[in-house]
């Protein structure tokens, strides 16, 4: 499974979550590839899944895979249940 965690820049608040996605995957035995990807490089890139915020969700509508939207990337309980609902689906 491929993941990308998306910010504006890509230096962020995709570290962030790609940190908190990393530590949560590792702790339920999920394998994947998460890497970080700025906004413009995110509507090109295939992947599974893009995880950002609520922010850029307008702006990644029109992108065909899977999205989470979070509301603040250091919450790491908010992330841990959207990414638990998407993978349990």
């Amino acid at each position: 499974m491929k993941i990308l965690t998306v910010c504006g820049m890509g230096s962020g608040s995709s570290l962030i979550l790609k940190m908190n996605v990393d530590s949560l995957l590792s702790s339920m035995g999920v394998d994947a590839d998460v890497e970080v990807c700025d906004l413009g490089s995110a509507k090109g890139t295939d992947a599974d899944l893009i995880i950002s915020t609520t922010g850029l969700q307008s702006q990644l509508e029109d992108v065909n895979v899977d999205k989470i939207f979070i509301t603040n990337v250091i919450n790491k309980e908010e992330l841990s249940t959207e990414l638990t609902k998407y993978l349990n689906k």
